[in-house]
């Protein structure tokens, strides 16, 4: 016959097999939840999520022109915050190029900085030096 313990260790044993599984649905119960309200949230917004993919609503239609005019938009900003070998970006980033340069002309720092340019870019390190081997 079982004693006290054994009834003590089993009843226990019981308790925390059914308390962890309880625990698991309640988990996949509040993330079920919580998925279904963003769903809903989310579908208020106008984006609706189902098993086929993503869906947005718009509340305008684009044609062809809008497309191309949204393309030029962006190429256009992109030219203009590009700089071409013009100097203008690195005279932004260095004011006393700028100032030397302003005052005289060419001086000897802005020299020295040009020289340091390759193919446009401004070389970052050097193996050898130039004269010798």
């Amino acid at each position: 016959m079982a004693s006290w313990v054994d009834l003590f260790s089993l009843l226990t044993t019981t308790l925390f097999f059914v308390g962890a599984i309880v625990g698991v649905i309640y988990i996949a119960k509040q993330i079920t939840a919580a998925v279904q309200s963003t769903k809903q949230t989310l579908q208020e917004r106008g984006i609706a999520i189902s098993d086929k993919g993503v869906s947005v609503k718009t509340s305008k239609r684009f044609d062809r022109s809008d497309y191309v005019d949204a393309t030029q938009r962006g190429f256009i900003k992109a030219m203009n915050s590009a700089s071409y070998g013009s100097g203008d970006a690195e005279e932004k980033h260095h004011p006393k190029l700028k100032s030397a340069s302003s005052v005289n002309g060419a001086s000897h720092e802005a020299k020295e900085h040009e020289k340091k340019k390759v193919f446009g870019m401004r070389r970052t390190h050097s193996s050898t030096s130039s004269g010798t081997k």
